[in-house]
């Protein structure tokens, strides 16, 4: 059973889990997954209106408690009885799978997949680590952090990278016309580094090379960024799209465009970069941290890099994608490799296939460590302690303090 958000409804965790039933289903895993429900941000019934799970079960937590959230858990396992539970930005589900396992459920095997590497997910691990047998996680970079910020084991590490589809390479034509460049992504500094775009397209307009631009996403410095570009907005040749749809996506940008352009100074994958690749999008990326250990984009093989922030080396690969005849075809056929040997979704489910029957035959934790809880946030939980303040809630019908989406 996998344990996820319902919160967030166009996410790519939302578009694995599309994959991952089906697939792991097709090898004869039986796939539950449970969809938390709260009073407040979690709607199971909406989020499955937009991805058809065969089998999906609503966690519901009313009272939005942490209380209440370990309870719904257990009760989840005692209706679907799963082999293996696995969260997915849900730490308090882990709490609540290892008091199952504490309380009647020895065999239960308790993981964590992990598709970021924000710190509160090192936290969790941190934390947690001692109750989990398994932590999967979808990049190389994300391994190492679970075991060097994490402290978690690295023989309890799985690398298990996402995948895309892919049946046949795309027929594609050459640039005409100008070059069509698309960047796709959240809208902010920090990780995306989207302030990059404006001089990248000064340098690369400096080159007299025809361009237009597709901004797909949205985010906090969307503003900013309007601004910066300028007149280039008012006069065509830069679009913004907002957030868009996977369906969307391809239909409205991979398919339309020459070149898929990242900036940022880290990623985890990105599944984009994997996207893109798919449908014949050549990809020009910084040399974002986590690439390197990742090993999967090389420069002049498979995509063109650029050093992060440095804006007139990328516009001088773009600019060889405009002026080197073939270029393109021969980083294109590059691509299809590498996403037929590692980032399809046949692959992607064999690799998870793999690693949860290891789960499966490794040895059940011979010990748990005391299951600690957050301190009390609520009048309720001050005067009758957490347990007996949950089980007052349930019986009235009310909720606690509102802890957001997670």
């Amino acid at each position: 059973m996998f344990v996820a958000p319902s919160a967030y409804v166009l996410s790519g965790l939302a578009t694995w889990l599309d994959y991952m039933e089906p697939g792991l289903a097709g090898l004869g895993w039986d796939v539950t997954i449970g969809l938390v429900e709260g009073p407040r941000h979690h709607r199971p019934e909406t989020y499955i209106a937009g991805h058809a799970h065969r089998n999906w079960y609503p966690i519901s937590c009313k009272s939005g408690t942490q209380e209440g959230r370990l309870r719904a858990v257990e009760k989840a396992i005692s209706v679907v009885k799963p082999d293996i539970v696995a969260t997915v930005n849900m730490p308090d589900a882990i709490l609540g799978a290892a008091r199952s396992r504490d309380q009647g459920r020895p065999e239960l095997k308790v993981a964590m997949t992990v598709h970021g590497i924000q710190p509160d997910l090192y936290e969790d691990i941190s934390a947690y680590g001692d109750l989990l047998d398994r932590v999967f996680c979808t990049n190389r970079l994300a391994c190492k952090l679970a075991e060097v910020m994490g402290k978690m084991d690295a023989g309890r590490i799985s690398h298990v990278p996402c995948g895309v589809e892919f049946d046949t390479p795309v027929a594609r034509t050459e640039p005409d016309g100008c070059l069509k460049i698309a960047y796709v992504g959240r809208l902010e500094q920090d990780q995306k580094q989207i302030f990059d775009l404006p001089p990248i397209v000064e340098a690369l307009e400096a080159t007299g090379v025809p361009y237009e631009l597709l901004i797909a996403g949205n985010g906090p410095d969307e503003k900013q960024l309007r601004a910066e570009f300028g007149s280039r907005v008012d006069d065509g040749r830069i679009t913004f799209l907002g957030f868009i749809s996977p369906q969307q996506l391809q239909r409205q940008v991979l398919a339309e465009v020459d070149v898929l352009l990242l900036t940022s100074s880290w990623e985890t994958g990105p599944i984009v970069i994997w996207e893109a690749m798919a449908k014949g999008v050549a990809v020009v990326s910084s040399n974002y941290i986590g690439s390197g250990l990742e090993s999967a984009l090389h420069d002049n093989d498979n995509a063109l890099m650029f050093p992060v922030g440095d804006a007139v080396q990328a516009a001088v690969q773009l600019q060889r994608l405009w002026c080197e005849p073939g270029l393109i075809a021969r980083l294109r056929q590059s691509a299809y490799r590498l996403i037929e040997e590692r980032y399809t979704i046949a692959v992607s489910v064999a690799n998870w296939d793999r690693h949860l029957k290891t789960v499966l035959e490794q040895p059940a934790l011979a010990s748990l460590p005391r299951i600690g809880t957050q301190p009390a946030s609520g009048r309720l939980d001050r005067l009758l302690g957490g347990s007996k303040a949950e089980s007052l809630r349930s019986l009235l019908g009310s909720t606690g303090p509102d802890g957001g989406a997670g």
